[in-house]
């Protein structure tokens, strides 16, 4: 890539705003807004991801980090958790389209060996357990790269330092 890295850095990440709920042990538990991302989306009116984030009970949810040293964070602090854009885009395929693939491709393998409808829906359903645990096992062996984990960014605009 021939740009100024540090001209991307807001585009290289996908970033949520978080507040600062508990810090011990060298662990930071913060709390973000599920919805606030749906707020801004120009796609949000025909959108089934915020449809269904709607349906829940639950409009906040907690994620635990390690506290970066390089940070000085405080209980009520916003931050923003970043993680690169190509992770969040790798992870989204393989939460959305290889469960999708695996279904149709039971389905279509069913539908090639003359099978009747039942089958035929019976296999796309096996096709698609398939594929939510061959993506479990796939986001699972993930979590443990440094890449597919988030990070904290202090804001400018709220931090003390």
């Amino acid at each position: 890539m021939m740009s100024n890295p540090s001209s991307n850095t807001e585009a290289a990440y996908v970033q949520q705003p978080a507040t600062v709920v508990d810090l011990k042990d060298g662990m930071v538990t913060l709390s973000t807004i599920k919805l606030n991302t749906c707020q801004q989306c120009s796609m949000k009116a025909g959108c089934g991801q915020r449809l269904l984030n709607q349906a829940s009970n639950c409009t906040r949810s907690q994620i635990e980090l390690d506290k970066p040293d390089s940070l000085s964070l405080q209980v009520g602090q916003e931050v923003r958790v970043a993680i690169p854009q190509s992770t969040f885009i790798q992870a989204s395929l393989w939460v959305f389209l290889v469960p999708l693939l695996c279904m149709l491709l039971g389905a279509f393998m069913a539908q090639t060996s003359l099978q009747s409808e039942a089958a035929i829906a019976i296999s796309g359903l096996l096709g698609l357990g398939v594929g939510i645990l061959l993506m479990r096992r796939r986001m699972h062996a993930l979590q443990q790269d440094a890449q597919w984990q988030p990070h904290i960014v202090a804001d400018a605009t709220k931090s003390d330092n």
